[in-house]
């Protein structure tokens, strides 16, 4: 359609051209014709009325070429008109593109939109689901919660009435204690032994005639009543010591104990009676178990412990730990005691008739002392690298309770002559070895 258009403009503006130039020949035409027939009659006419016509022709000729210009400005500005009309059109031909450009892209974009708005319908579809879900549970909880307020009310009216059983029952227990307290408080009184004032933990347990009993400081005699015994043993004592409470013996515990809790309890005791680890030749006092780390630090002489600073330079509680020590090759020398991990040990050096013996004492029982793995390395001052020659010990500690005998017979035992190769004199001339020491938990 629009290259129609542009066929019909250009054959209008063709017509007009023709018109204005045949409208130009006829006037030329008349022009002739009027100058032929002008100078037909020259001679018949006067000059100056065919110089009269001759200016009205060219006036007429002026007013012609005014025309033909006149029409000529026309049809330019015609052109003008027709290339911006052109130009419009083609502005509107790319605009009408980018217009269905525009329509495909929006088109697209209402699909997207379409397709978000079934997402987000979906989306809110299950929103509202879940919403009813949530009121659902809601209401159950509250339901629940209800239910929980009575049960709570119903479980504080029991306790309220256990609390008055609990009260009632400790009351009957407390009484129950005392008369239990009472009865075997009599019940020992009357097995305690008037000599040795102890109450016997097995038996058989002998008994005079008039029921005086006691088991091991039996005479002739009976030290109660003085009446003779005999062979007469007492059943009725060896029930009573099987079924009370039996009061720990050694000093500061107190602590009572069904019969077989109280054997265990007298090997492992903390305030069990125990020798003083350090060689007797030193100090060869006994003491309760939970009194012998301070006795060590203030007042054994067989320690180096309570020797100034000693104690807080060796018992910084790192190991393997290195120390220079007096040789034994004559003599037994003193000894240290260790922190390691909460955990006291004890380390002696003593000389036995043949050899030197190095062990370390763990303060608790045998059986305690299966938990860890002690090792003992007897080495030159100068080797504290341990490349050259030494002699080591692995295995478990010795427990405090041990005698000196037996523990002179077990741990690092190393013979004269390796022990004289493992001395080194320093500078002040002392006979000097080197001990490495270390503990892990096993």
């Amino acid at each position: 359609m629009e290259d129609n258009s542009d066929r019909n403009q250009g054959e209008g503006e063709t017509d007009n051209n023709n018109d204005l130039n045949s409208k130009n020949k006829e006037i030329l035409k008349r022009s002739e014709e009027m100058l032929t027939s002008t100078v037909l009659e020259k001679e018949g006419k006067d000059w100056n009325e065919k110089q009269t016509m001759i200016d009205q022709l060219l006036s007429k000729v002026n007013v012609l070429e005014k025309e033909r210009n006149k029409a000529e400005e026309e049809r330019d500005a015609f052109r003008d008109e027709r290339d911006a009309s052109r130009e419009e059109r083609d502005a509107i031909k790319e605009e009408n593109k980018l217009i269905v450009k525009e329509k495909d892209v929006t088109s697209e974009e209402i699909v997207a939109l379409k397709e978000e708005r079934e997402v987000i319908t979906k989306e809110r579809d299950a929103i509202k689901e879940e919403k009813d879900l949530i009121t659902k549970e809601k209401d159950v909880a509250i339901e629940e919660n209800d239910a929980l307020k009575e049960e709570r009310k119903v479980i504080s009216k029991e306790r309220d009435v256990l609390k008055i059983d609990n009260e009632t029952i400790k009351s009957e227990n407390n009484a129950l204690d005392t008369k239990y307290t009472a009865l075997t408080s009599t019940l020992r009184d009357e097995i305690d032994c008037p000599v040795c004032l102890e109450v016997p933990t097995c038996g058989p347990v002998p008994v005079c005639p008039n029921g005086h009993v006691c088991s091991k400081c039996k005479d002739s005699h009976c030290p109660t009543c003085r009446v003779k015994l005999f062979n007469g043993k007492s059943l009725l004592a060896v029930k009573v010591i099987e079924n009370i409470q039996h009061a720990c013996r050694n000093e500061d515990c107190g602590k009572f104990f069904p019969l077989e809790e109280y054997k265990l309890h007298l090997t492992s005791c903390l305030h069990r009676t125990v020798n003083c680890p350090s060689p007797n030749k030193f100090c060869s006092r006994k003491m309760s178990l939970s009194k012998v780390y301070d006795h060590i630090l203030e007042d054994c002489q067989g320690s180096w412990n309570n020797i100034r600073n000693t104690n807080m330079m060796f018992n910084d509680g790192k190991f393997p730990k290195y120390l220079g020590f007096p040789s034994i090759l004559k003599v037994s020398r003193k000894g240290l005691a260790l922190k390691w991990n909460d955990q006291i040990f004890y380390l002696n050096n003593e000389k036995a008739p043949d050899y030197s013996v190095f062990s370390l004492e763990l303060f608790g029982t045998a059986l305690e002392c299966k938990d860890y793995v002690v090792s003992i390395t007897v080495h030159r001052t100068n080797d504290e690298d341990m490349k050259g020659k030494v002699q080591r010990f692995t295995g478990e500690p010795l427990p405090i309770d041990i005698e000196q005998v037996m523990r002179k017979k077990n741990g690092l035992m190393v013979g004269t002559n390796q022990m004289e190769s493992l001395t080194v004199n320093d500078e002040k001339k002392d006979l000097r070895i080197g001990i490495t020491l270390d503990i892990k938990k096993q």
